[in-house]
């Protein structure tokens, strides 16, 4: 028996001890959360999201539910909103996301709410339809807009009926929205409804938000219905269609794309252009030749498996920041917050001073083809005109003058600049110089400053270029992600 003993009490030893995990501290995740620096925050929403129950995302909503400062030396909320928003989509428990149901149904905050339907598409889960589809009947268009959008990715097709008045809402991204979800929830019903509207609905962004999801929705049906779309009186459904044709391998989509070379908007034709050299991997510059080369060659051609390399040929436009100015329809966005006032050691001067040496530089070599606007922003924005202007040398001159307004704002609200502006139909590329990443705003961290813009720019297609004036690699990341989600390009200066 002491044999035996000693031999189980040798294997007992050589057998690892499997420790179990200790259940996450809720009390600590609450302290974290109200702490101030960020990091403290994100190891409470951390926490949180390893908890993954009810009392957890309880926690989180109480901080996506705060709108003013805790203390004069916390942060803005949406930065703690941010982090918390994050921890929120990683919740898989289900009890835990029917308290995110809960909020959406029994909650007085009408943004909370509408994160909240995020949030349920986000989760995919079908029973979230029946709240959804209550969402449909708020007052606040925006609920409306997520509701409709969510009930598209659930997919439960019982509640149609209900999507139906929406789909004639008076508000564009609703009306876009809930046209989109009935033809994924029921093609057979409404997907000649929703090709229809591709057409003949009133809004241009409502035109191009539909062919957008076209791949998605009704996949052999993207090059007719993008064909006929180059066509549209409006630039941004013209723009889409290029888009999609550029992923077609077939020989009528390069038909197709070669007469966009000649679109009226020069970014629509340089996005054609770029799409016939990556679909193609021919590296032709001229509309001219690529007509010719596709006449002689068109018969014989075999598209090649990947996809080729858009010519990396210099731009002989102008250049702002180092990033080229090729449109004819640009807004110039300036940051007017107090950290413009700093030095700018490479260029030797203010920030401020030097980002209106720079506007000035480029608006004169601008000619008077292009169309044009100028915002100052910090906590507020202000543009130069209501509605972009031709560029003449008085309008140059007024605008020069215009941006020379010394710094006013403590903080910068990038958001709030991003969302009007991208909303302005006449424009197609921004360019937004900014101190670094966003001070206060609805949205700050570019997790849901990208997301909304990408969001929104489903119906206004707007390139955003982003210029730094800064050394931090944090305020970098923020900005040229900020770039990126709309096919942009990002530029710095220490």
């Amino acid at each position: 028996m002491n044999a035996i003993a000693t031999l189980l009490g040798n294997l007992l030893i050589l057998v690892p001890v499997v420790a179990q995990a200790p259940a996450p501290d809720l009390q600590r995740a609450a302290e974290l959360l109200g702490e101030r620096a960020e990091q403290q925050v994100r190891e409470g929403a951390r926490i949180c999201q390893q908890a993954n129950n009810v009392a957890a995302v309880e926690l989180l909503l109480e901080v996506m539910q705060q709108t003013e400062r805790r203390t004069h030396l916390h942060l803005a909320p949406a930065h703690y909103r941010d982090i918390c928003w994050e921890a929120l989509t990683q919740i898989t428990d289900h009890y835990a996301r029917l308290r995110v149901e809960l909020e959406l149904k029994k909650g007085r905050d009408p943004r909370v709410r509408q994160w909240c339907a995020e949030l349920l598409g986000i989760y995919g889960e079908a029973g979230f339809a029946e709240v959804l589809q209550k969402a449909l009947t708020a007052k606040e268009s925006d609920l409306v807009r997520w509701a409709a959008r969510s009930l598209g990715m659930i997919g439960n097709p019982s509640i149609c009926k209900q999507l139906e008045p929406v789909a004639r809402h008076k508000d564009e991204y609703a009306r876009a929205n809930a046209i989109e979800a009935l033809a994924r929830l029921d093609k057979a019903t409404y997907l000649d409804r929703f090709t229809a509207a591709i057409a003949q609905d009133a809004d241009g962004g409502v035109r191009c938000a539909l062919l957008g999801a076209t791949p998605q929705v009704c996949p052999d049906r993207v090059e007719a219905l993008s064909t006929t779309a180059l066509k549209d009186t409006d630039w941004r459904p013209r723009m889409q269609a290029v888009e999609n044709l550029g992923k077609i391998k077939t020989k009528t989509a390069v038909d197709a794309l070669i007469t966009a070379l000649g679109d009226g908007r020069p970014v629509v034709a340089a996005r054609a252009l770029r799409e016939l050299q990556e679909l193609t991997g021919q590296p032709i510059e001229q509309p001219g030749v690529w007509a010719q080369w596709w006449k002689d060659n068109r018969e014989s051609f075999a598209f090649p498996e990947g996809r080729g390399v858009p010519s990396r040929k210099s731009p002989t436009t102008v250049s702002y920041n180092g990033l080229p100015v090729d449109s004819d329809h640009a807004a110039f966005l300036l940051d007017k917050s107090v950290m413009m006032q700093q030095q700018l050691q490479s260029k030797g001067m203010a920030k401020e001073e030097a980002a209106v040496a720079e506007l000035s530089r480029v608006l004169e070599l601008l000619d008077e083809k292009i169309t044009f606007n100028v915002y100052n922003y910090e906590e507020t924005l202000d543009a130069f005109v209501k509605k972009p202007v031709k560029l003449t040398s008085k309008t140059r001159k007024r605008a020069l003058a215009f941006a020379a307004a010394p710094s006013k704002g403590k903080a910068k609200d990038i958001w709030l600049a991003l969302d009007t502006v991208v909303a302005d139909p006449t424009l197609d590329t921004v360019y937004l110089l900014s101190s670094g990443e966003p001070d206060i705003g609805l949205y700050v961290h570019y997790n849901r400053v990208t997301r909304h813009l990408a969001d929104l720019n489903r119906f206004y297609k707007v390139t955003v270029h982003t210029v730094a004036y800064t050394d931090s690699e944090w305020f970098r990341d923020q900005l040229q992600k900020i770039a990126e989600v709309t096919g942009g390009h990002f530029e710095w200066l220490k």
